[in-house]
């Protein structure tokens, strides 16, 4: 699973590293999980397809939901194997051991499905809804994969937080991408305008980050971790000007090793 976290979500990939090692393999399974959804609406070239594919995991959502439930004795190692792909299968452990919210790895599947037609993020607070419900949610299972408690009103302000300054981020990447495709999520939008308005955003929502981040539990900072990114992409999207509507935004693999693990050494990001 690893290998699958380190290509599919790589920032995240890396903050798992540096968890307790009782939380490690869960964190890197939510990564590969993450990125594996994320992805489609940017490598499969037709709706319709990727509608099926995110419907699939879905499905699988629904099946280990229903495994979860089910008493400890029907948990066998039959079931175990059912589902036949290797991260679905992870993700059904990680979700039976308990700590993982299933619903909200539905929230996420769901989320996603919003880039895969243009304008769907046009409307007010159609961005905050996106930002909460795809990099929100992971935040909130990575901190609950920790052992923390999510819900709490301290933790539960960090994730908001969290959620929306690397939503943005994370949209922003994927703008590029979205465009070439034909499914600009913003419609008839000025996008120079949304862009600026939203590395704003970005920036104002990691401030709210830092500041909830004092208030909780010292327990958290690995799920948190990717927040150390957020300036680091924000400079790199200044440095393309009015090409980051055209070319990706990225971030060179060591300093994103670098900023994550000087973040994890200073406890704060």
């Amino acid at each position: 699973m690893r290998d699958e976290a380190r290509a599919l979500d790589y920032d995240r990939y890396l903050a798992a590293l540096l968890a307790p090692v009782l939380a490690r393999q869960n964190l890197i399974t939510l990564a590969a999980f993450h990125g594996e959804i994320a992805r489609i609406p940017l490598q499969v070239r037709e709706p319709a397809m990727a509608e099926i594919r995110l419907q699939w995991w879905r499905d699988v959502m629904d099946e280990i939901a229903s495994d979860a439930s089910a008493p400890a004795h029907a948990q066998n190692d039959e079931n175990e194997a059912a589902i036949g792909m290797p991260l679905a299968d992870a993700v059904r452990r990680a979700v039976c051991a308990g700590g993982i919210d299933v619903a909200l790895l539905g929230s996420i599947v769901d989320t996603y499905d919003h880039l895969l037609y243009g304008g769907d993020l046009a409307a007010s607070g159609a961005v905050s809804a996106f930002a909460a419900g795809s990099q929100g949610a992971a935040f909130s299972l990575g901190v609950a994969a920790l052992g923390e408690d999510a819900g709490a009103p301290e933790c539960d302000a960090l994730i908001a937080a969290a959620g929306q300054a690397f939503g943005r981020v994370q949209l922003l990447r994927a703008l590029p991408v979205l465009c070439a495709l034909g499914r600009n999520p913003f419609g008839s939008n000025d996008l120079d305008a949304v862009v600026a308005e939203l590395r704003t955003e970005a920036r104002a929502w990691l401030v709210e980050a830092r500041a909830r981040f004092k208030d909780v539990p010292r327990g958290v900072l690995p799920a948190m971790l990717p927040l150390a990114l957020v300036e680091p992409y924000l400079k790199a999207f200044e440095r393309l000007g009015d090409r980051c509507v055209t070319t990706e935004a990225n971030v060179s693999p060591l300093t994103r090793v670098w900023r994550i693990y000087w973040a994890y050494r200073r406890g704060r990001f």
